[in-house]
């Protein structure tokens, strides 16, 4: 899954190995902070992802409920403080616009 929030950009799998553990991935590893901020993340310097932490399905859970309940804004993109993230974000949204554009127009 991918997961954008405010703070940054995760992708949580499952861990291939541990059944009730997700494996949290981020290319910066302040994005994993935002979420967790007590972990301690391992560095892959070669893997796409190279900021991880495993962490128990329960604890990933909690932080995005938390999140979800605690969130104020009305506006995602404008809740997002880092420049560089936030135009990312911008092209993610672009992205998927034009997805769309097939369903507005009734086309699918």
């Amino acid at each position: 899954m991918w997961l954008f929030v405010s703070g940054g950009f995760l992708s949580i799998v499952a861990h291939r190995t541990l059944p009730d553990s997700l494996l949290v991935r981020a290319r910066n590893p302040d994005h994993i902070c935002e979420m967790f901020p007590e972990v301690e993340i391992t560095y892959m310097r070669n893997a796409d992802y190279p900021y991880r932490v495993v962490l128990n399905r329960t604890v990933v859970h909690e932080a995005i409920v938390e999140y979800i309940q605690t969130m104020v804004y009305d506006n995602f993109k404008a809740s997002i403080d880092d420049f560089e993230y936030h135009d990312t974000c911008l092209d993610v949204w672009r992205t998927m616009w034009a997805y769309g554009n097939r369903y507005r127009n009734g086309d699918d």
